[in-house]
């Protein structure tokens, strides 16, 4: 019974109900969210991104129900619940941001600068409120290891990941320039997670093989398959809105698929991939960002361009 109900709770409340949702919600959000012109002048509402808010609610409602059905939680709802204020948290800063934002203070540097001159831009505070949110995470997620080896070793254990979150969530963000395309970088993301985590049962490989991956134990394949209907749940409910030009992410939605991404590569991936290749990257584009942009180089490549543009309206 337990386990027959894992997949089921996550398809409901994490796929039909935020689904369900947003498509009553759209026809307020035209009416009332902010425009805003997108890369080709038209203009769209800014709003998309409160699905997180959306479904954290009905995730909170499944994991009570299930709890007061069974006494227990499912192996995929305990792997979430940390990451839940982190989502919230950064959804809040960027919808804020999304809706009063600076107009005059572009990028990083543009942020920086008026901060020097003693504003802080709503950018900023998104920055730096996702920032120790991050922090906050990390330390929960190192909370059996802070008070193990050296005082630097134990400030590295907590703001490496802390970093790490903080700059998918920003990377997420950058990419956020056309319909669809940080819905299909989170989507990409979101299935290598998911085929790392199940690669022990798809060779046929016992539980020890996880200890080669993050250190989030092992998960059956029922907790798999839950995990990532879960994670497609927010994707799916807004994406015939954003890939069709009828509202954008925004801060409050990409901010928070890259997240929700940091954190489960930090607990699913091999750390020294983390470690050595995915944050180097992460870092570097986000350096570049400030003088590169993302969409002439897409543009520039064939094969990148053909996946920007799948799904999207004509270009």
């Amino acid at each position: 019974m337990f386990l027959m109900l894992t997949i089921p709770a996550a398809i409901f409340f994490c796929v039909l109900a935020p689904c369900c949702v947003m498509a009553l919600l759209v026809r307020s959000l035209k009416a009332s969210a902010p425009k805003e012109p997108n890369y080709r002048g038209t203009l769209v509402f800014n709003g998309l991104g409160i699905v997180w808010f959306v479904w954290i609610l009905f995730f909170l409602i499944g994991a009570s129900l299930y709890y007061l059905e069974l006494e227990a939680f499912p192996d995929w709802m305990t792997f979430l619940m940390p990451v839940l204020p982190l989502i919230a948290g950064t959804c809040a800063f960027g919808m804020f941001d999304d809706w009063v934002r600076d107009r005059d203070a572009k990028g990083f540097t543009g942020h920086v600068r008026a901060l020097a001159h003693g504003t802080i831009t709503t950018g900023m505070l998104k920055m730096i409120g996702i920032g120790f949110l991050c922090l906050v995470t990390a330390f929960y997620m190192q909370r059996d290891y802070v008070h193990l080896g050296s005082p630097l070793l134990n400030v590295f254990r907590v703001v490496y990941p802390a970093c790490f979150m903080a700059l998918m969530a920003n990377s997420m963000n950058l990419l956020d320039r056309r319909p669809a395309r940080a819905g299909k970088v989170y989507l990409l993301g979101l299935v290598v997670a998911i085929l790392v985590l199940a690669l022990p049962i798809i060779l046929s490989l016992g539980a020890e093989y996880y200890v080669w991956l993050g250190p989030v134990g092992y998960f059956g394949g029922s907790d798999i398959v839950a995990l990532a209907l879960a994670g497609l749940g927010p994707l799916l409910a807004v994406w015939r809105f954003d890939a069709g030009e009828q509202g954008m992410l925004g801060d409050a939605g990409a901010n928070s698929m890259g997240a929700f991404l940091g954190y489960l590569f930090l607990y699913i991936l091999p750390g020294a991939v983390v470690f050595f290749f995915i944050m180097p990257l992460l870092l570097f584009l986000n350096i570049v960002s400030e003088r590169v942009s993302f969409s002439e180089v897409i543009e520039d490549n064939r094969v990148l361009r053909f996946f920007d543009r799948l799904g999207r309206k004509d270009v």
